[in-house]
């Protein structure tokens, strides 16, 4: 019996040792256990041995960062969340069918969007529910979804939006470049990311998705960001024009309609 304690005590002892450094307490819980079986008191189960994706929960440290929205904010886990650069946004629980975290998110209260980065994912809420409120439940599904090991989305594909083609023209085909290599990291940074749309007759056609979607500064993005630094690098470029999906149209319809309710 002596030596079969021993036997499951040292199990023990390699299982922690990894994170002894690093988890508060994880010696002392190993006296205790160790105690414990010595006296008889603790009955130990293959299951009760530590798993790998406890370890991965206790250990895992999520960051929040504040966006220009302040209805949004960038929450970032440590570890990459889309292979191969690749985004994805989802604007509603309906939409949300090929991603269990998004549908996992929009259970919570006050969530309105959710976007995943690279290495990030954005959520943004309503103006009425306060983050203090939601940041628990956040902070959780993130957690307890990563160390379960499921694929965030089960249809992810890397960004084609910028990607050069044979039949390109010349000027398509530097916007492309410039939005991918000067401005697309940039408009990560701050949570979010566009996709190009078109070019039509100096028009960039181009979609803000992520924080950048429904911040107030999003036409000053468009306008002194965007604009700008095309118009500057390609004469050919006339002005940036945002380009709104049916729901965020039928969206903003209606939020017209309210403020105009509210004049009168």
């Amino acid at each position: 019996m002596q030596r079969q304690v021993y036997s499951v005590i040292n199990i023990l002892k390699r299982t922690f040792s990894s994170q002894a450094r690093t988890i508060s307490g994880c010696s002392l819980a190993l006296q205790s256990t160790h105690d414990s079986l010595l006296s008889g008191r603790l009955h130990v189960r293959p299951s009760a041995l530590c798993p790998v994706r406890t370890m991965l929960a206790r250990t895992m440290f999520i960051q929040a960062e504040p966006t220009p929205n302040q209805d949004s904010l960038k929450f970032i886990p440590g570890v990459p969340v889309m292979k191969d650069g690749g985004t994805a946004e989802f604007l509603s629980g309906n939409s949300a069918s090929t991603s269990p975290l998004a549908k996992k998110l929009f259970q919570i209260e006050g969530v309105r969007g959710v976007f995943f980065g690279p290495d990030f994912i954005t959520i943004s809420k309503d103006q009425d529910t306060p983050w203090q409120l939601m940041k628990p439940d956040i902070y959780a599904n993130i957690m307890d979804f990563f160390t379960s090991g499921q694929p965030i989305v089960t249809e992810a594909q890397p960004p084609s939006d910028t990607e050069i083609k044979d039949d390109d023209p010349e000027v398509v085909q530097m916007i492309k470049e410039l939005l991918d290599t000067r401005i697309r990291p940039a408009i990560q940074d701050d949570g979010g990311d566009i996709e190009y749309r078109g070019f039509d007759n100096g028009i960039v056609k181009l979609k803000l998705k992520g924080a950048c979607r429904s911040c107030d500064s999003s036409v000053v993005t468009l306008r002194n960001g965007i604009e700008n630094m095309l118009m500057h690098y390609i004469p050919e470029v006339t002005c940036v024009e945002q380009v709104l999906d049916e729901e965020e149209t039928i969206a903003q319809l209606e939020f017209e309609k309210l403020e105009k309710k509210l004049r009168e």
